[in-house]
Formats: C-alpha cells, structure tokens, sequence
C-alpha cells in the first residue's frame, strides 16, 4: 500500500483549504495550488493565518502548535510542483469541463503512482478522470462542509480503482480523524443523493400555504433535529444546493430510479442572491397541513435510501452511519423506518411515488416488507 506523507490540494478556496488544514493538523506536508502567486498569498492569509489565529486567540490551540501546522504548509501556481506529492485532491468549483483539465495536467506532471481524487459532491469520478493515465490510481475523496469539523469523508471507488488506491485513502481518512464510508461511483455517491433529494421537496412546498419557518420546523420534527433542513440550506449555501439539485435532477430523474424536479422556489430564492429567512412569519401549527410535508419530506428519504441499497451503491450500515455523522440526524433512514414500523414506511414511500417525484423501489413492491436487519 502506498505511504501517503505529501498532500497536494488543487483549489485553496474554502473547502480545500479545510481539508488541507486537517491533513497538516494530521501531520501532512500540504501544497495548495492556485491560480496564481496573488491569490495563493490571499488565499493562505485568509484561510490559514487567519483561521488559525481565531483558534489561537480562542485558547484551541496554542502558538507552537500552530507554527507546526503551517511550517508543513506551501502554496505553488505550478502543477509541476505536485510531482512530490503522493496524493493530490481536487478541490475546484463544480465545473465538470474544469475538472476534467485539471486531472489531464495532474496525470502529465505526477508520477503514475501519484494517487488522484477529487472531492466533487456531484459528477461522476469516471467521467472526471477521463484522461488520467493508470486510472486505478483514481477515486473520489468526498468531504463535507465545514471540511475541518465534519467527520465523514466518503471514499468513492469508481470501476477501475484499485486495492491499495482504496486501502491507501482509507488509512488517509482513518489518520485524519474522519469516519470513512465506501461507495461506489453514483451521481452524488450515497448522502447527497438523500440530503439534496430531501431539501428539493421541502422547498417545492414553498409559497402561500408555507413560510420558511414553517418547513424549517416540520423538518425538525420529522428528523428529531435542532437545525431543520432550511437552516442547512442557507449554511451551505443555496448557490451550491441549486447547482446540486440540478446536477441530480439531470442524472437521475429519467432513470430507474426517479428524483425530484428542481423546485421553483429554490431557483428564485438563489437568483436573488439572500438565504432562506427562517423568521419570515407564524409557524404553521395545523396538524394535518404539517403532516402533509412530514409524509413526503420522509417518504423521499426512504425511497432514495431504499434505492441505493438495491444498487448496492452503499451498504446499509454504512449509509446509517454516514447520514448520522454528516447530517447530524439521531436516526438514519433505515432506523427510522422500522421505529415507525414497515407498513407505515411502506405507506410514506407510495405518498412519495404518488406525488411523482421518485419511482417505486422493488423492496416496496410487493408485500410489506421485513424490518431492516440493522
């Protein structure tokens, strides 16, 4: 199994910066490669000096620790510069026709043992790696935002990926203290497809009958969550959960599986360029109103699950544990469903499949089903 101790991060914006800050806090060597010697200086202020400041002023780390931290940190404008590096992780806006550049440079300047990923939340890793030489040295390495304080990273086996490429990021996940699931190469891997699927629906009932705060507390109560779905929106960014929903829409919702459409709502409210206002009047307090959004909201999360199990995109252990450590909820899917019992979760997956969003997973087909074997 290849040794990883040099750690190249294509993209010093947010999310590649905190992944390179928790491989140096891991005790990587990191190289950060930006566009040019003006941004990887504002770049390396911003999210290095500056973050680490905070949490040196905050009394989480201390001065010495944090001069170790950035003594193993450079920045570089040359893909020439990443020919040291064992791993190099891309971490670029979602532009697939970019990606697919930059994994081009990378298979020129590296060594073909150079391991490459990318962190898409979205594309296809296949399709990104389209012109890298000795693709089994290719994966996807999925973190969550904030990358730094998130806990999963999900590792993404595309066809050709080989043992140690996949064993080589598990011990790389493992020393930086993540949870790491395996998935296998789907359209938004295994908890994006669930999280994206769930926050499309909710904001489709957007409108007169439901004010933000509104679906903001009837996906806290579905979910047995502090923050509701609304609230994850507007942390993420609702430029990245647009871009998100219609990337999955495009994939998935003419296959065998179905999606839902790209709501309305979510378009506008991005176009305007401000975040959900989750005060924006009363709560809707009338039972049978909250239950309508409540037995979609929950029938989507079941079915999209239920799907990924029958595509044997994840297990179902691992897709419990990944949804419970990125998305902060008490209860996977899986859990959810046999608390509430199969026939009540068989009847929110048809409320689901009847609103048209997504088709009938064949576990649901016939009769009810067993309880999960959890």
């Amino acid at each position: 199994m290849k040794e990883i101790k040099t750690v190249g991060i294509v993209g010093f914006g947010v999310m590649g910066a905190a992944i390179g800050l928790n491989a140096a806090a891991s005790g990587y060597k990191v190289i950060y490669k930006e566009l040019n010697d003006e941004l990887v200086k504002a770049m390396y202020d911003r999210w290095v000096v500056k973050a680490l400041n905070k949490r040196v002023e905050k009394g989480k780390l201390t001065q010495d620790q944090m001069d170790q931290i950035t003594s193993r940190i450079s920045g570089t404008t040359k893909y020439e510069d990443l020919a040291v590096c064992d791993l190099v992780i891309e971490a670029a806006v979602e532009k697939m026709d970019l990606k697919i550049q930059i994994f081009a440079d990378l298979s020129e300047a590296c060594p073909t043992d150079t391991i490459l990923v990318s962190n898409t939340s979205t594309f296809l890793i296949e399709k990104l790696m389209a012109k890298v030489d000795n693709p089994a040295r290719t994966a996807g390495l999925h973190y969550f935002f904030p990358a730094n304080v998130n806990r999963l990273v999900e590792v993404i086996r595309q066809k050709t990926t080989d043992e140690d490429t996949y064993q080589g990021l598990m011990n790389f996940a493992e020393k930086n203290g993540k949870v790491a699931i395996t998935v296998k190469d789907f359209p938004g891997f295994a908890i994006n497809p669930i999280f994206i699927a769930s926050y499309m629906v909710l904001d489709s009932f957007y409108g007169d009958s439901y004010n933000v705060a509104s679906l903001e507390s009837i996906s806290q109560e579905a979910l047995g969550v502090r923050f509701g779905i609304m609230w994850v929106q507007n942390g993420s960014g609702l430029g990245t959960c647009y871009h998100a929903g219609v990337s999955m829409a495009e994939y998935l919702r003419k296959s065998d599986m179905g999606y839902p459409a790209m709501p309305e709502a979510l378009k506008v409210q991005f176009e305007s360029g401000k975040p959900w206002d989750l005060n924006d009047g009363p709560v809707v307090e009338d039972a049978s109103a909250r239950a309508k959004v409540k037995e979609r909201l929950l029938g989507t999360i079941f079915a999209v699950a239920t799907h990924l199990i029958e595509k044997e995109v994840v297990s179902m252990k691992d897709l419990e544990l990944g949804i419970c450590t990125a998305l902060a909820w008490p209860k996977g899917p899986f859990a959810m469903m046999n608390s509430m019992g199969m026939e009540e979760a068989r009847r929110l997956v048809q409320v689901a499949v009847d609103a048209g969003d997504i088709k009938l997973p064949k576990t649901f087909s016939g009769s009810v089903p067993q309880p999960w074997p959890l």
